[in-house]
């Protein structure tokens, strides 16, 4: 097998990420192969150990994928959904398990741990998994990370109608903070 072979077989199966178990199962191929193969094409990147993706994958579909259960959010969900102006060149995602910060393909990404009850509030979307914009605001409340842009998020968010102040109120409750939650109806005007 080829690794352009490898590559279509994995576009086909919607694996842009994927563990070489993940390769063996899908091509009934040894294990040392795989490893082999993932090591010599350039069409591959290793992320991790154990973690690959396809080249040329986008970084947040990579970062969501590195630790289960996450999503991305605070300044970088905020500029997917297109709140900020700022690029940040730091993807955060969100987590309940301990994970170094990495660098993959010219990308910082930082896990921010959070206790497991607070894995709420996010979708897939393309094959990545993002906080809803009520829920990255809530994880800033919380975390106390990029606060300097909620102001700008919340009225750009109100003003193109895709924000719910309802569950943005009920997502700050959630979390078993009194200061979240006051914090959280200040900066919509309750």
């Amino acid at each position: 097998m080829k690794g352009y072979e490898l590559e279509e077989e994995l576009r086909l199966n919607g694996l842009s990420v994927f563990t070489p178990k993940d390769v063996a199962r899908l091509t009934l191929k040894p294990i040392n192969y795989i490893y082999l193969l993932l090591h010599k094409s350039k069409r591959f990147i290793r992320i991790e150990k154990g973690l690959y993706c396809l080249n040329g994958t986008d970084p947040l579909a990579v970062a969501s994928s590195i630790a289960t259960p996450s999503y991305i959010s605070l300044i970088s969900a905020f500029s997917y959904y297109k709140l900020i102006d700022q690029v940040p060149r730091v993807i955060k995602v969100v987590t309940s398990k301990r994970h170094k910060q990495l660098e993959v393909m010219g990308t910082l990404i930082e896990f921010k741990n959070v206790k497991r009850s607070m894995l709420y509030g996010y979708r897939r979307d393309h094959g990545i998994a993002i906080a809803e914009i009520e829920k990255a605001v809530v994880d800033s409340l919380y975390l106390l990370e990029d606060m300097q842009y909620l102001d700008e998020v919340i009225s750009n968010a109100i003003s193109s109608n895709s924000f719910d102040t309802s569950k943005f109120l009920d997502y700050a409750k959630r979390t078993g903070k009194s200061t979240v939650y006051k914090r959280a109806k200040s900066l919509v005007k309750i």
